[in-house]
């Protein structure tokens, strides 16, 4: 018989088990309850640019973190609404058996030769320019700055009808000139992850656009799209809302409440940046040409207000902001962002409460050099903000300016710790991927010490592009590990991960790949994928090349990718500027083209070939792809703007938001 103190063992060993069985759902239901206050009952959620930046490889199970003494570590994790998000999604696409890919484009009527194309273009050049492209030049020697060297490149010549039919559910025009622009997010809302949402429902799903352009009573600065799918009765779509932001001009990624109730962004007015927090109320009678004007309410009152109404911050010191998102965490109702002057701004009450700026130490003084700070993301495992910066002053480079670090700022003391010295050219012009579970961080680098090393692996003083990958509670100085892409020069955006990664059996020390567009100088630009074996960078591997741009005499940017993963299959989405190989876009100094790219089988080969491709004028801002959305046709699509104008199928000829389906082609 046993005596008492083994039966309390027992006890109390048989309660532990069953209290830790229950504590992965407490922790999902923490995270539902957390999601801004929205009905615990529904499964629908954003996709916005900060759902791309911060990633979650598998975080393992919970006698994983009891017994690797991580236990606190992982229950932030999985309770965070990005992390259960992620979860939800790929567990809805597989369930859906989707199979997204471009379609190609019908069959060109006037294919006019490249040669001919340029020669148009260069008759231009003095007028206009375009960031990411330069003309190609001899390394070893920099003696101007990058931005007197980058070619005057124009705006890209308008698409003539005729010439190349965009293969599109639809495109709407913004305005002359509108566009989200280089590394910008649309932002797409689905108030259930399956099925999709019309119109017709009580809450439709929608995508939220900015235009690049200010805010008139004749021009919307901000506006979103509902009634979104083929399938749907009546106009497709339709404008949902837009707005005229009290004469502002957004040129970064928005971001979306838990709830889809409420938008926060960057907006300038006369060069001097504000953080605006937008209520929206649908409209029957608002387009890009007839926004409805907002005005701006106060802080103390903008929590009661009624929609639509806004409230607007001025960022304190005055400085402009060209090039940071606003990074949202939901645990604490507050908002990361950056501006040109090299600070780093937090703000409070944002969707919850009463927005205001925190005080000291905020903003804090992260480049002390005074070059901008590019998009930051807020790492819930370390408590830090990871932000890199990047040139935007006269002085030749970063080398000379002071720039090129990647940073980590304590969320609660705002302590500082630098980075060696990445990128030495542009900078970091897009913020990292961060891996809260793995507590890692990649950094993209279009220029790195190779410019100022006699013995670089890509020739003697010319940088290579490439991904360094750091633990997010790196030590000052520290240099991180490179993985590198080839030959480098323009900037590079961020690239992906891949389903395997982030999936990988390997808690919290995954493997699988990173996907980048690398190639940024004297190379044409090239698909890379880098492995990663159980946290470690492996080399990389060189795919197809996406473009003859140095063929044509001109270094190009690497741009960034977007991944899917629907059912058995795992796809990625970029973009190329100009020059593209694909067989079904315009190869041209005019066209830029948008691809995928089937990385289900994890190897890539310079032969691989796109799944599809479609040209659209100048390439494309950064991409958000709506793919676990089923039950109706045309329902699965990808979102995103052209950087130049073209004809739009929804009449004339400007900036165009275009959704294309997950057609297979």
């Amino acid at each position: 018989m046993r005596d008492a103190k083994a039966i309390v063992k027992i006890s109390t060993a048989s309660y532990f088990r069953r209290c830790v069985k229950l504590l992965p759902l407490f922790a999902i239901l923490a995270a539902t309850t957390a999601m801004s206050g929205q009905d615990a009952n529904r499964t629908g959620g954003p996709d916005d640019w900060t759902h791309h930046r911060l990633v979650f490889s598998n975080p393992g199970t919970i006698a994983d973190a009891i017994q690797t003494g991580t236990y606190p570590r992982w229950a932030r994790i999985v309770s965070d609404p990005r992390f259960v998000l992620q979860q939800r999604k790929r567990g809805a696409a597989a369930r859906a058996g989707l199979n997204p890919a471009l379609p190609p484009p019908e069959t060109e009527t006037e294919a006019r030769p490249a040669e001919l194309e340029s020669q148009e273009h260069f008759e231009d050049l003095e007028n206009h320019s375009v960031r990411g492209v330069m003309r190609a030049i001899p390394l070893g020697d920099e003696p101007e700055t990058p931005h007197e060297r980058e070619s005057q490149i124009p705006r890209w010549r308008r698409h003539r009808l005729g010439e190349n039919h965009l293969q599109t559910d639809w495109s709407v025009n913004l305005g002359a000139g509108a566009t989200l622009g280089l590394g910008v997010f649309p932002a797409k809302y689905s108030f259930n992850l399956s099925p999709a949402n019309c119109a017709s429902a009580t809450s439709p799903d929608f995508v939220v656009y900015d235009t690049g352009l200010q805010g008139s009573n004749a021009q919307a600065s901000i506006v979103a799209f509902d009634n979104l799918y083929t399938g749907c009765s009546a106009t497709v779509p339709s404008f949902y809302w837009a707005y005229d932001t009290n004469g502002g001009t957004i040129v970064t990624s928005t971001t979306l409440s838990l709830d889809g109730s409420q938008v926060a962004f960057v907006q300038s007015t006369a060069s001097a940046a504000s953080l605006v927090v937008l209520k929206w109320a649908p409209s029957t009678t608002q387009s890009a040409g007839a926004p409805g004007v907002l005005g701006n309410t106060s802080t103390a009152l903008y929590r009661g207000c009624a929609a639509p109404c806004m409230t607007t911050i001025a960022f304190s010191g005055g400085a402009n902001d060209s090039g940071s998102s606003v990074y949202y965490d939901y645990a604490s109702d507050s908002v990361y962002v950056g501006d040109d002057s090299g600070k780093l701004h937090k703000f409070t009450g944002v969707f919850k409460g009463t927005p205001a700026e925190a005080g000291s130490p905020w903003p804090v003084g992260v480049n002390t050099s005074g070059e901008a700070l590019s998009s930051p993301v807020y790492d819930p495992g370390s408590g830090n903000v990871l932000v890199g910066d990047y040139l935007v002053s006269a002085a030749p480079n970063c080398a000379t300016a002071g720039c090129g670090y990647l940073y980590s700022v304590s969320a609660s003391t705002g302590a500082v710790v630098q980075s060696a010295r990445l990128d030495y050219i542009f900078g970091l012009v897009d913020g990292p991927i961060v891996d809260s579970t793995a507590a890692r961080a990649y950094v993209f680098v279009g220029a790195d010490s190779g410019f100022q090393s006699a013995s670089s692996p890509c020739g003697i003083r010319v940088p290579c592009s490439g991904v360094f990958q750091f633990p997010t509670t790196f030590a000052g100085g520290a240099a991180g590990t490179e993985a590198r892409t080839g030959a480098g020069y323009e900037f590079m955006l961020a690239g992906t991960v891949d389903n395997e990664y982030l999936t990988s059996g390997n808690a919290a020390s995954p493997t699988g790949n990173l996907y980048v567009v690398g190639d940024t100088g004297a190379a044409n630009n090239t698909l890379y994928q880098i492995p990663i074996s159980a946290d470690t960078l492996g080399t990389p591997k060189a795919g197809p090349a996406l473009s003859t741009n140095l063929t044509h005499g001109y270094f190009a940017a690497g741009l960034g990718l977007t991944e899917i993963f629907t059912d058995s299959k795992d796809y990625i989405f970029t973009s190329v500027l100009i020059y593209a190989t694909a067989s079904t876009c315009t190869s041209s100094l005019a066209s830029g083209c948008v691809m995928g790219f089937d990385v289900t089988s994890g190897t890539i080969t310079a032969s691989t070939t796109p799944t599809g491709a479609t040209t659209e004028a100048g390439g494309t801002s950064s991409i958000v792809i709506d793919n676990t959305v089923t039950g109706l046709a045309g329902a699965s699509n990808i979102y995103y703007t052209p950087l130049a104008d073209q004809p739009c199928t929804s009449g004339g000829t400007g900036g165009c938001a275009i959704q294309i389906s997950q057609a297979t082609p």
